[in-house]
């Protein structure tokens, strides 16, 4: 509606304007793109044999919202709290669930944050050598690495709790009317902490990098929202790196 209404003032500012005039374009243009798009259908949901709808957070959750700011009003229980987003997918249910819900979960947050620190670490080192030219010694990249995985890894999560789950079942198509198809089952479960004490144990480990150049504080503030806004990584790999993107 919103995106209505800001096209009919626009539409009206602009005729209201008597020197606003057309621009024409040139007439040249190459070939049309051609987007490949995947025909997904909902074959199954939890709570689909008593009639019961989606819930909104998992909505939020498959559009890439991830922040407590979105989840807070639609998932009770999150209010004040880190969450941790877990979008597991697979062929098994019961395999996508345990691997979600079973594995050690902070085992599975302390092995995200270290990927993060490493891709964090490897694209501070290929901008700097962009813009100066100049690029750190092998040696050296590895100990300033080493140095800000160690330092997250102390970062501990007290209280990390479950506060929902959900599971939907999907049949993908690469075209509409494609005889091919994959049917897998999407886990969605939500964990959440103390953002306090989160927040509070992030600033410190990494205050405690001694790295105070330029570079280093840029380093620290990149990471700091990376891994404020971190969720856990899926045993699906794309969803992950999805994520990151957004973040």
């Amino acid at each position: 509606k919103s995106i209505v209404i800001i096209s009919v003032a626009i539409a009206l500012l602009l005729t209201s304007c008597g020197t606003t005039k057309t621009v024409k374009g040139s007439g040249i243009k190459g070939n049309a793109a051609k987007v490949q798009k995947n025909y997904v259908t909902i074959l199954d949901y939890q709570g689909a044999s008593f009639g019961s709808e989606i819930p909104q957070w998992v909505v939020e959750i498959g559009n890439g919202n991830y922040s407590a700011e979105a989840l807070s009003p639609i998932l009770p229980g999150i209010s004040g709290k880190k969450p941790f987003v877990v979008v597991a997918r697979g062929d098994n249910l019961e395999y996508v669930r345990q691997w979600a819900d079973l594995v050690d979960i902070e085992n599975q947050v302390g092995d995200e944050m270290q990927r993060i620190v490493g891709k964090a670490v490897s694209a501070s080192q290929k901008g700097r050598a962009k813009q100066t030219g100049d690029v750190k010694d092998p040696t050296v990249l590895e100990q300033e690495l080493n140095m800000y995985k160690q330092a997250v890894s102390a970062v501990e999560l007290n209280g990390l709790e479950k506060l929902a789950s959900y599971w939907i079942q999907k049949e993908v198509k690469p075209s509409k009317n494609s005889k091919e198809s994959k049917v897998y089952y999407e886990y969605y479960a939500v964990w959440g902490m103390n953002k306090k004490l989160y927040d509070l144990q992030i600033q410190s480990a990494l205050e405690g990098i001694e790295d105070n150049t330029d570079e280093g504080k840029a380093l620290k503030e990149t990471l700091s929202l990376k891994l404020q806004n971190m969720m856990i990584t899926s045993n699906d790999q794309t969803i992950s790196d999805e994520v990151e993107e957004e973040i």
